[in-house]
């Protein structure tokens, strides 16, 4: 059988970097979340394949799976099947191939998905979550928490609510919290990055930048009691590691990777403080995306007098 898988070590590695945070989301929130991962992979390689089957030498590249498991994993375990289906459709569909596939995409595949199901299903994206086995054998006995364990409130929704929180600094660094597959542990995201970052797989310099600005930001909107939760809690931890640092949407420049990182982490807190959106790092690195060009042409005085 021909091999139709373009083999790619680099998003190995970042499959690599991932692991711990899958195991731990089974443990959390049952066999589910491993369903979740699965099926968005599956519906991910489909619809990239129909996209290449036609052409000479045509091959599935190895970063589709990568699109798949970060969806994934920034999704809640409750997710409907089908949600996350279309979600991964949209992100492989119109967040790479109708770029022209891999290696010419302006946005960031994952990111794409996920903000149009965000935005499409607010119900299912934003409000039905589940508590989170703490003790063994956890999720690891089971396919899902019961129904009498679902919460509306993760730390972000009830900061934005202005309620307090069941769950404190620890939870979000250790991860025993309501939330995305894989946005809760704070320590395995760490982690995952600083493998990247030993790799070679990826690049520092906006992983600092973003986390920095992320951190300065919330000290400016919300002060110092509040920064750490907001950096430690949802999906902007975990965009730091793994979509700040995608090579083929980030800025190219060494000052613009830079600029890039800054950019994400005011966009991130600017949108959490002043729209109806808890999340903002979605829309924030989706921004970044769409002007970074421009900024890096204005960096660049060669490029312009070539222009």
């Amino acid at each position: 059988m021909k091999n139709i898988i373009l083999k790619q070590a680099m998003m190995n590695k970042v499959l690599y970097a991932l692991i711990p945070s899958i195991i731990l989301s089974v443990f959390l929130f049952g066999w589910r979340s491993l369903v979740v991962i699965l099926f968005t992979n599956v519906i991910a390689f489909l619809t990239e394949f129909l996209f290449i089957r036609k052409k000479p030498n045509g091959k599935v590249s190895m970063a589709v799976f990568v699109t798949g498991t970060l969806l994934a994993m920034t999704l809640p375990p409750t997710i409907p099947l089908w949600i996350a289906g279309v979600g991964a459709v949209i992100a492989v569909a119109f967040g790479k191939m109708v770029f022209g596939g891999f290696g010419m995409n302006i946005f960031n595949p994952a990111i794409v998905g996920r903000t149009f199901i965000y935005v499409s299903f607010p119900q299912q994206m934003t409000i039905d979550w589940v508590k989170p086995f703490t003790s063994l054998p956890g999720g690891f006995a089971n396919y899902m928490n019961s129904l009498d364990m679902r919460t509306s409130a993760t730390i972000l929704s009830s900061s934005k609510l202005g309620q307090t929180s069941d769950y404190n600094l620890w939870n979000a660094f250790t991860g025993i919290i309501p939330g995305s597959l894989g946005e809760t542990s704070a320590l395995l995201i760490i982690l995952g990055a600083i493998y990247l970052v030993i790799t070679k797989t990826a690049k520092w310099q906006p992983m600092i930048a973003t986390l920095v600005s992320l951190y300065l930001f919330n000290v400016i909107f919300y002060g110092f009691n509040d920064a750490l939760y907001y950096v430690l809690s949802g999906g902007a931890l975990f965009g730091i590691a793994y979509m700040v640092t995608d090579p083929v949407s980030q800025a190219k420049t060494k000052n613009g990777l830079w600029i890039y990182g800054i950019l994400i982490g005011f966009l991130t807190v600017f949108i959490r403080k002043y729209s109806l959106f808890s999340e903002g790092f979605m829309f924030a690195i989706l921004l970044a995306n769409t002007f970074m060009p421009i900024i890096e042409f204005y960096l660049n005085p060669k490029k312009k007098g070539a222009k």
